[in-house]
């Protein structure tokens, strides 16, 4: 079993059967989302969150860099206002963009359950949450407070399905299977505390390098 710092990287049975919906309305199985390239996704706290909006535009900004080791690159939403997520795309995040009803992708960082994390840090101007406000500040002008913004997000970067793979453990990746597993996450466990892009983009180098072998 491989860790992330004190979680397990979780199954993909958490994932795989999860039913996400595009902007365009169209239903999507999870699961065909990494079948034939790998996949890292960005699974967003908030649209509207400053520290969101800031979190996705520099991953967006790295998207070249994926696109050159083969990696599909999304983001999903557990909360689906029309309004926010006009706002938030394209302005913050241009690419495919999903509403994961069932909050599978947000149960998986946690062992099945989401997380919720704690507003106790918005509540002292002097905390390291308000420090990381201030600094998304700088990058996004317009956020606001709509919507629900405690259940946790983060992000993974998941192996596609490998022919001839058997189980498919191994590496730095959790239980998977012959349909792919997931090789890294990261969980925002406290306001704002989210991977850093150069992050997810070196976990997708190593799970490029990985298929090419």
């Amino acid at each position: 079993m491989v860790h992330i710092g004190s979680r397990a990287l979780p199954s993909l049975s958490l994932l795989s059967n999860a039913v996400l919906k595009s902007r365009e309305g169209a239903e999507v199985l999870a699961s065909n989302l990494w079948q034939s390239k790998p996949l890292a996704v960005l699974i967003l706290r908030r649209p509207g969150c400053v520290l969101c909006r800031d979190e996705a535009q520099r991953l967006w900004a790295l998207k070249p860099e994926f696109d050159k080791l083969g990696v599909e690159l999304i983001c999903v939403v557990h909360e689906w206002i029309q309004r926010e997520i006009d706002a938030f795309s394209p302005s913050y995040w241009p690419g495919p963009l999903y509403h994961d009803a069932s909050k599978a992708f947000y149960g998986a960082l946690n062992g099945g359950t989401p997380l919720r994390g704690s507003p106790l840090g918005l509540l002292m101007p002097w905390s390291a949450v308000w420090a990381r406000i201030r600094a998304a500040q700088k990058n996004v002008k317009e956020h606001n407070l709509a919507g629900e913004g405690l259940i946790m997000g983060g992000a993974m970067v998941l192996q596609r399905a490998q022919a001839g793979s058997g189980s498919g453990n191994g590496g730095d990746g959790g239980s998977g299977g012959a349909g792919g597993r997931v090789a890294w996450m990261h969980v925002e466990s406290e306001l704002g505390l989210v991977a850093e892009p150069q992050e997810v983009l070196e976990a997708a180098r190593r799970v490029a390098a990985e298929g090419a072998r």
